[in-house]
């Protein structure tokens, strides 16, 4: 027999008294939800203020009618202000003009620049993503902006022609590190003197083929160019200029198609030791045993693909292993007994921070007074329970306890240690299950500001007159 599926009808196939039954229910629960949040503000007046000013679109007639209660410096760099051109000219004396430079929500436009060009901070406004970047605007404003933010600002538009009619206002450092800029070779060669060529060898949105590298091959920083994640490899391009690579930086490689045969191919021009903590290559046994007096122990300790087993570990013990690259390697085959077995060795700092470990109420409890217990009380992966968190013997870092998101916050759970959280931090968390009973369950610890600028409360549920009729009870309180 098929499956009824229950699906909601459609308006369509609505009565009218249907529909208007369904739109009188949602019109009763907003207003109920509009009486509870407004509720909720007339107890908590500064959260409203502060809530009010970071997510609500406050209109001009609003911030006239209020003056006293606002803080300028906030709500200029609101973006749910009801932004105009006529609300900024309004408030000239009031607004804070530097935050005004840097927020992308204002409505910006080149009259708007032009209308208060000597309030505007340009250095901020050259970096700001936001405003109607052309060329026509640079120019009208050329001995305004800041060249040297413009430089590195991605969002210009960027051509070899824009380049090259401002080529005597870039700061071409700044330029060279652009990963916007159309690159090509024509436009590298046009600026060849001009470009800083770390920066260039770096930048991973060069086309960096081995046409290119050939092109230039006199002016690349070889060492930089070797790391660059765009270099798109190939044995021809490595045989070409197989004296100028920095061999430390290609053994570090994470885009190689690292193979066995690629590995032997240039065995005598690895950098070993890095090659060796390189998480990509294919460590097989039969690779490890190839090159079995060239590998760097160190290196490998550190290696996550590095196939690690008791008896490997058991074999090299006495040898070159680096015990603190190996307490913070996550692949090694990690249990009680083992950490038990080589407890004396371990760098107890780098072993609590490790993600890999078979974490449990037993295992922090049997090395309680080996652990860093600031990794611990940062870490995503201990089993978070009321036993754990009130242990008499574990001495919780309360500082990062608060500030870890990976907690099974909800209020039962603050409240166990309500004398212990930084509330200054915990208000700042927004992974928090923020909602109106677990705000008035702690409100007296709340640090209302930094609370505000992350959480609206249900704020921009209210009416014009909701707002309104709170902002006169305030006004007159």
């Amino acid at each position: 027999m098929n499956a009824l599926i229950a699906q909601a009808p459609s308006s369509q196939h609505l009565t009218q008294s249907t529909q208007q039954r369904l739109e009188a229910a949602s019109g009763a629960l907003a207003l109920l939800q509009e009486a509870h949040t407004l509720a909720f503000f007339r107890q908590h007046i500064p959260l409203f203020l502060g809530c009010l000013q970071n997510h609500y679109p406050l209109t001009s007639a609003e911030l006239d009618a209020y003056p006293r209660l606002w803080d300028w410096k906030r709500l200029s760099t609101s973006r749910a202000l009801a932004w105009t051109p006529a609300l900024i000219a309004q408030h000239l004396s009031d607004w804070d003009w530097d935050a005004l430079s840097k927020n992308p929500s204002l409505p910006w436009s080149a009259e708007l620049l032009e209308l208060h060009a000597e309030r505007w901070n340009w250095r901020a406004l050259s970096a700001n993503p936001a405003l109607p970047w052309s060329g026509a605007l640079l120019e009208a404003n050329a001995y305004r902006w800041d060249w040297s933010v413009l430089s590195g600002n991605a969002d210009l538009p960027w051509t070899a022609d824009f380049i090259h009619r401002n080529a005597h206002r870039w700061d071409w450092t700044a330029l060279s590190w652009n990963t916007s800029v159309p690159w090509t070779a024509e436009l590298l060669g046009a600026h060849a003197e001009r470009w800083d060529w770390t920066g260039l060898s770096a930048n991973v949105s060069l086309p960096l083929d081995a046409d290119l590298v050939a092109a230039f091959a006199a002016h690349w920083n070889w060492p930089w160019l070797s790391g660059n994640a765009s270099l798109r490899y190939s044995e021809a391009l490595l045989d070409a200029h197989l004296q100028r690579w920095n061999w430390k930086a290609l053994s570090n490689a994470g885009h190689f198609p690292w193979s066995a045969a690629l590995i032997a191919r240039y065995a005598d021009h690895w950098d070993w030791a890095s090659l060796s903590a390189n998480p990509q290559l294919p460590l097989t046994a039969d690779l490890l045993a190839a090159w079995d007096g060239r590998w760097d122990w160190a290196g490998l300790c550190k290696n996550t693909a590095m196939p690690w087993t008791e008896t490997r570990l058991e074999a090299q013990a006495l040898g070159a292993l680096d015990w603190d690259a190996l307490s913070v390697n996550p692949a090694l085959p990690w249990s009680v007994a083992l950490i038990e077995r080589y407890q004396e060795r371990w760098d107890w700092d780098g072993l609590s921070w490790n993600p890999g470990l078979p974490w449990s109420e037993a295992l922090i409890a049997t090395f309680a007074s080996e652990w860093d217990w600031a990794g611990l009380s940062s870490s995503a992966h201990l089993p978070w329970s009321a036993g754990v968190l009130q242990n008499p013997d574990f001495y919780w870092d309360w500082e990062r306890l608060s500030a870890n998101p990976h907690l099974p916050w909800n209020a039962a759970w603050i409240a166990l240690q309500t004398d212990h959280w930084n509330w200054a931090t915990l208000s700042s968390q927004k992974q928090l299950p923020w909602d109106a009973s677990l705000f008035e369950a702690f409100a007296t610890r709340w640090f209302v500001p930094l609370l505000a600028e992350h959480q609206h409360f249900g704020v921009t549920q209210l009416s014009a007159a909701e707002v309104q009729r709170l902002l006169l009870l305030v006004d007159t309180g």
